[in-house]
């Protein structure tokens, strides 16, 4: 019995580097609301970003950084810099969101590799890409999120990984 083989050569003239489905250029924002003890983090929700306030984890050494107020069922979550720059970064690997507690049950990754976590049955890792976006999926209301933003190791800041807990 003799093996056969055949070479398919597929070639586009499409650029190889396909944007993101669903860009969100903070153009959009019209309004920023800021917060007292604010840090550089904020949340877009719509065409609005909302600072985000420190304070000192109760769980975990360190600082957390907290939102309080009103998530719609079905909302993109996303979390930025003033300037702009995204959190968790997407451009790189190994870039993503941890769900801990609740968060698993109100929040949604499209586009996204997501896995459960070996260590805690209460944790879920979603590793991300340009083309991957998080979604409220809970009823809407009034909510607390809290995250913490992780670096890679190498000490730079690059915002590499948010893990989110949710009241």
């Amino acid at each position: 019995m003799s093996a056969r083989r055949t070479v398919v050569s597929v070639q586009s003239k499409a650029d190889k580097h396909a944007k993101p489905l669903n860009p969100k250029p903070l153009s959009e924002v019209s309004k920023t609301v800021e917060v007292e003890d604010g840090v550089d983090v904020y949340l877009v929700l719509g065409n609005l970003r909302y600072q985000l306030s420190r304070h000192q984890s109760p769980f975990f050494e360190g600082e957390e950084y907290r939102f309080h107020g009103v998530l719609e069922k079905d909302q993109e979550i996303l979390f930025v810099h003033k300037d702009g720059r995204k959190i968790p970064i997407n451009d790189k690997s190994n870039c993503g969101y941890t769900l801990v507690g609740k968060a698993r049950k109100y929040f949604r990754a499209d586009k996204a590799l997501t896995c459960n976590g070996e260590a805690s049955d209460d944790q879920e890792y979603i590793y991300i890409t340009q083309h991957s976006s998080l979604h409220y999926i809970g009823e809407t209301g009034e909510h607390s999120i809290f995250i913490r933003v992780y670096d890679n190791l190498s000490g730079l800041e690059n915002d590499r990984w948010v893990v989110i807990y949710f009241d």
